[in-house]
């Protein structure tokens, strides 16, 4: 390993190890929601009225997606309400019956409150005399009492402001609880969850995992992750209702306990009616406790149902992911029995190796995809835009597998009546020989040339895209007997050429005489019923001047495998035919006339 390399690893590996301990040491701070509530909730329990039942409802009011779910999170919310107002009643009759204990500096509060509270009701009784004298007074009178009026109107003000502000320090030195419960309740009965706003008809949570229409494993995955969440926090709201019912319940026997004592108090020492006053309040108190003990079993109740609920609708999307899982295990199974068959079926037939094996790859790629393709659906759903996606997809793999999709098509073309077979000769953009391969996208000659002067191979092996039988075209110079047009072109210098293109004309009748019978036969049976049959494969005799004689050109049929052997056969009977020639008279003796 080299030193940068050592390096390297050194301080991914010290970076790795710092992450690793901070996760761990930060692993407490992913729950926040819960640290949150438990600080919330503690505070709520802290305060002088507990309002835990009403927050905890609003926040489950939220999490309702069915009608019933809705209807649970309407009467949780009425009876949280109700069971807040009890507790207003009740922390006020407390309050009043238990004040806070007079400290020093709550006492100094209380004295200073209270002369304040009289400066300014001294005040406001000279401002009413004041303006009473204003009503009746005339002249300077009434400017004077108008001045006097205003100067005591601002001390009036004044001393309202010194009132307002030793009411303040008192409540927060926790001299008045009264005044505190007072604010309370002002601020409960002014928001909207205790207003008709709060037990309207709720909304449903659209953006919620559950409410979700998908069919996938992904999104049945998140619905049930999403409805375990929030039935842990009903049951944690159906919990902390039960401890207040509990709660209640203990103070509710604590307070009849007390009573008890009072009655056997006030009969023995006979101070009835003060007695008698103090037990009704205190009777009230009972009252309004188990009333609100009774709304919590009731809230408790209603929490417990919603779970149960919310339990239900967990069962039903486990056994959709269930059936998701059979539907994967399914394609998985007819995706293994597809390769099973795909690979004896090829097995069984005798095609040339390669291209066997490259039609089983394909077939089994192709098997494999769709099954990998089908699985992803039920993994994952139907893309909400897959009419976009595939056609962009598609137009895409158009463009940049042109070349393969024209060759994939045009080997079924290739493949069909009147294609190219292995071992026809053919001439394909220019190029001639003989076809030994057509593959799916591929066509392979042993070249030899073109139509007009092949002969033996040259020995390369041309490949061609099959997208040229689409696009282009191609020459097949087969039919059954793989027959083509040869020609042959013989010097004649005779005096006689006529008779000398007859003779040759008459060696290549003869020497082609079977080939003609079966070319003439077999266009015959290929050309369709419609076309009128007039193919003819008589050799064709023409001849041309050249410079020391004539040329005698005959074009004639033959097999294109048997090319050169019927050429040499022919070319022997011409040159036995020009060697048998006579010899030419000599020319004559006879004196040339005298001039």
């Amino acid at each position: 390993m080299r030193r940068y390399e050592k390096t390297t690893l050194v301080v991914l590996s010290v970076l790795t190890l710092a992450a690793l301990v901070t996760v761990l040491f930060t692993r407490d701070w992913a729950n926040y929601r819960q640290r949150f509530q438990a600080s919330q909730k503690t505070q709520r329990t802290t305060a002088l009225v507990d309002t835990t039942a009403l927050d905890t409802a609003q926040t489950l009011a939220l999490l309702a997606v069915t009608h019933r779910e809705r209807d649970d999170a309407q009467e949780a919310l009425r009876l949280a309400d109700y069971s807040v107002d009890l507790a207003f009643s009740i922390a006020t009759q407390e309050a009043e019956d238990h004040p806070a204990p007079m400290t020093p500096a709550i006492k100094a509060l209380a004295a200073h409150l209270k002369a304040s509270q009289e400066a300014a009701a001294a005040d406001q009784a000279v401002v009413t005399g004041l303006t009473s004298q204003l009503t009746s007074a005339t002249g300077a009178d009434k400017d004077r009492i108008q001045a006097a009026l205003a100067i005591i109107q601002t001390q009036l003000s004044l001393d309202q402001d010194d009132v307002d502000d030793a009411q303040q320090q008192l409540i927060r030195a926790g001299g008045d609880q009264q005044a505190v419960i007072q604010q309370l309740l002002d601020q409960h009965d002014a928001s909207e969850a205790h207003s008709e706003k709060g037990t309207a008809s709720l909304a449903p949570d659209v953006t919620s995992p559950e409410s979700s229409t998908a069919k996938n494993v992904v999104a049945e995955s998140k619905a049930l992750m999403s409805l375990r969440s929030k039935e842990q926090q009903v049951l944690e709201a159906q919990h902390d209702a039960e401890t207040r019912a509990a709660s209640l319940s203990t103070s509710h026997d604590t307070m009849l306990q007390g009573m008890e004592q009072e009655k056997s108090q006030s009969a023995s020492s006979g101070d009835g009616m003060k007695m008698l006053q103090h037990m009704s309040q205190d009777q009230k108190e009972t009252a309004a406790i188990a009333k609100r003990m009774d709304t919590e079993e009731q809230l408790a109740a209603i929490y417990m149902n919603w779970a149960a609920f919310f339990g239900m609708r967990e069962k039903a999307f486990i056994h959709e992911i269930l059936v998701s899982v059979l539907w994967i295990l399914l394609i998985a199974m007819a995706a293994w029995g597809l390769n099973l068959g795909v690979q004896r079926a090829f097995s069984r037939v005798a095609f040339e190796r390669r291209q066997m094996h490259t039609f089983r790859v394909m077939t089994l790629f192709v098997v494999q995809a769709a099954a990998f393709l089908a699985i992803l659906l039920v993994v994952f759903g139907t893309p909400s835009n897959i009419g976009t996606m595939l056609a962009l997809t598609t137009a895409g793999i158009t463009v940049v597998m042109q070349d393969f999709i024209l060759g994939f098509f045009g080997w079924f073309i290739l493949m069909g009546r009147h294609g190219i077979r292995p071992g026809d000769w053919v001439e394909i953009n220019g190029v001639g020989g003989e076809v030994i391969d057509v593959s799916v996208f591929h066509t392979v000659l042993l070249e030899t040339g073109t139509g007009s002067d092949s002969g033996h191979p040259t020995g390369r092996r041309v490949s061609f895209m099959n997208n040229y039988a689409i696009q282009g075209h191609f020459f097949n110079f087969s039919t059954t007997g793989q027959w083509m047009w040869d020609e042959i072109e013989v010097q004649v210098s005779d005096m006689e050429p006529y008779a000398k293109a007859e003779a040759i004309q008459k060696i290549v009748t003869d020497a082609t005489a079977e080939n003609v019978r079966v070319a003439e036969g077999e266009w015959d049976r290929v050309a369709p019923y419609y076309v009128k049959k007039n193919f003819s494969a008589a050799p064709a005799t023409s001849i041309r001047p050249s410079g020391t004689g004539v040329t005698v050109a005959v074009r004639y049929i033959t097999r294109a495998n048997e090319r050169y052997e019927v050429r040499a056969k022919i070319y022997r009977a011409i040159v036995e035919l020009l060697h048998n020639k006579p010899e030419p008279e000599p020319a004559s003796s006879a004196p040339s006339p005298s001039r």
